[in-house]
């Protein structure tokens, strides 16, 4: 049983732990377990002026109140992950990624599909690029211009579902054109596609946090045509349907897409 709290202190229903008695026309906030003008008894603050700084006071508050509710549950596990953002010269091609916006990969219901392709590191080289995708299968596999289905993963969460026709090489090279914003003195032309991940892969990966690329080579499909009396042998592109298909399934059993896969084509929604 908890023993009761000294003379002057009151218990935190938040924390559990005593802290000082607010004084007089203050109340405890216990999300912060500071004391706050009490603005239910707007009636005994003396003027105007008085009401205007207590709801302002109140109104920060709520945000402390807020950012606390989203401390701790960014995929990175920091406690002051809102601020390391707002300090980042590149915030707005950053995008935060809650915990629970994310599955595990060794919870996700199709994991049997993928094995890893890339481990995804800070690129210390002298190279343009701050990031560096390190082949975790063999070159003449990582480099093959096939189909391929993938997973990228943040502190082993799944993070985004994709999909290319240019390989795991190409595709990973689409994704290193996202150094080229502004905010990093140079030319702006990248896709915002590439522009978002590459600078908040980066930015996790300085917070100290681990990223993975996982693949699943999709089995190459042909068929025969006909053109000026002769069969030609084409190649189907068929990762648009697979992505599609695989985003649409993630949705149904975890209720939304992963954080950074916006959405599907909607040739292949069900």
């Amino acid at each position: 049983m908890r023993k009761p709290c000294p003379n002057g202190k009151v218990l935190n229903p938040a924390s559990g732990r005593c802290v000082k008695e607010c004084p007089p026309g203050k109340v405890l906030n216990p999300a912060t377990g500071r004391c706050v003008k009490d603005l239910k008894n707007v009636k005994n603050v003396k003027n105007v002026k008085d009401v205007k700084e207590a709801k302002k006071e109140e109104k920060e508050e709520k945000n402390i109140k807020n950012k606390k509710v989203h401390e701790g549950h960014d995929v990175s596990g920091l406690e002051n992950i809102d601020e390391l953002y707002k300090n980042s010269a590149i915030k707005n091609w950053i995008k935060l990624i809650p915990m629970n916006k994310t599955v595990p990969i060794s919870e996700y219901n199709r994991r049997e599909y993928f094995k890893p392709v890339a481990d995804i590191i800070l690129d210390t080289s002298q190279k343009n690029t701050l990031i560096h995708f390190e082949p975790l299968v063999s070159k003449t596999e990582f480099n093959r211009k096939t189909e391929w289905l993938y997973l990228l993963t943040i502190n082993d969460r799944i993070v985004k579902i994709g999909g290319t026709r240019t390989g795991l090489k190409g595709r990973v090279a689409s994704y290193l054109c996202g150094h080229h914003i502004k905010e990093r003195g140079k030319s702006g032309f990248c896709s915002k596609t590439n522009g978002f991940i590459y600078n908040t892969f980066e930015f996790y990966l300085n917070l100290g946090c681990s990223l993975k690329m996982y693949g699943y080579e999709l089995p190459l499909t042909e068929f025969i045509v006909e053109i000026f009396g002769k069969e030609k042998k084409i190649k189907a592109q068929t990762y648009h349907a697979y992505e599609s298909s695989f985003l649409e399934d993630f949705k149904k059993q975890y209720n939304e897409y992963p954080a950074l896969s916006d959405n599907c084509d909607p040739d292949y929604k069900e």
